[in-house]
């Protein structure tokens, strides 16, 4: 799960009585169950155990605790589904069903070749591209020099689960608060770490940039600067601040740094095919590997 989103997805109501819950169940030592050490179980399914050590692990920080409480929940509910899955996927397939075993050795060798293909060829000076191949690359690209125009925004946004209990309160200060800076003092304060959000007021971004990163495009009729957006379980507030178009010359740093990271990986493509070529005729003329032909 996201460390960076808020998990909201009881009434709060319901959070008082799961919070009720758990402070009942976790931390009344009498009514539950631990191991030889006190480790608390938290949860047992088809002869499996769950500790709360386990789930404290696997939790990360919340700003509330009743975020908090509610993670754990969901973290334990999707432990019981998957022991129940399991245990009824292992009496219900077949032994030859079960058995994974060639799929995990072919796993295992690729991963090894893909380390060992890495550790060749992490050295960036083996393909380092000269300033004379990078400008011959860019001219026959990109015949066409003359400048163009980019469309430019500055934004705010914040990014919450789609039934955050604090949307309410996040939208009318993002929104409707005049006084931007009280706004955003108290925005930082109210998101914190659980919630992903961009705050800053000087930064200019490229639009396609953005429209690639949120789900609407500035090119869409009647775009608002006041959006509220919900998409993959997501609520989206986009404040747009300010809009423009930048003159972006063709072939400027930003075309060599992209040209030239196209070049590196080509040639290092061509590195790693020519070595495993190389390897295996050199396996050959020592006799260590042989080829016969296929006769049905």
């Amino acid at each position: 799960m996201d460390k960076r989103r808020i998990i909201s997805i009881y009434s709060e109501k319901q959070v008082r009585k799961l919070s009720l819950c758990f402070l009942v169940l976790w931390l009344i030592t009498g009514c539950r169950p631990t191991d030889n050490s006190g480790n608390p179980i938290v949860a047992e399914a088809f002869h499996n155990k769950l500790y709360l050590s386990e789930v404290m692990k696997k939790t990360p920080y919340f700003a509330s605790k009743e975020d908090t409480l509610l993670f754990m929940d969901q973290y334990v509910e999707d432990w019981i589904l998957r022991q129940t899955l399991l245990a009824r996927a292992r009496q219900k397939l077949t032994a030859g069903e079960q058995d994974f075993s060639s799929q995990i050795a072919q796993y295992k060798e690729q991963l090894l070749i893909n380390a060992y293909l890495q550790k060749i060829s992490k050295d960036s000076a083996l393909f380092e591209v000269p300033t004379s191949e990078l400008y011959d690359f860019i001219n026959e690209t990109k015949a066409d020099h003359t400048p163009e125009y980019r469309d430019m925004v500055k934004l705010n946004y914040i990014r919450l689960s789609e039934r955050s209990k604090i949307y309410n309160q996040v939208k009318k200060l993002f929104f409707e608060e005049p006084n931007r800076a009280k706004a955003m003092k108290q925005l930082e304060a109210l998101c914190a770490d659980t919630v992903e959000y961009y705050l800053d007021n000087a930064r200019w971004f490229y639009a396609d940039f953005i429209e690639k990163e949120f789900p609407f495009s500035f090119s869409d009729a009647g775009i608002k600067d006041k959006l509220d957006i919900v998409q993959d379980g997501y609520r989206y507030l986009i404040l747009i601040l300010d809009r423009k178009q930048q003159l972006q010359p063709r072939n400027t740093l930003e075309d060599r740094k992209i040209a030239q990271a196209l070049l590196q990986q080509q040639k290092k493509a061509a590195f790693l095919s020519g070595y495993q070529d190389s390897l295996v005729r050199k396996a050959v003329m020592e006799k260590r590997v042989a080829r016969y032909p296929v006769v049905f």
